[in-house]
């Protein structure tokens, strides 16, 4: 099933992103004087939170309509 592949690969590389991300913030948050590196990190990271949410949601709807 392409669709689902598709889906999945999604999933992943927003995943990925989203833990690369995730990890540049905490990174920001120990600093001890305030730069930011990127200056919409929250909003991507929300962005991409939704989006994985949603994926994730459409995977479990594949697999039970497999079942």
């Amino acid at each position: 099933m392409s669709n689902r592949f598709e889906i999945l690969e999604e999933y992943q590389e927003a995943n990925t992103e989203l833990d690369h991300l995730r990890t540049l913030a905490v990174r920001q948050q120990d600093r001890s004087r305030v730069v930011t590196i990127y200056p919409h990190l929250k909003e991507r990271v929300s962005h991409l939170s939704r989006k994985c949410e949603q994926l994730d949601m459409l995977l479990e709807a594949i697999n039970a309509s497999e079942d």
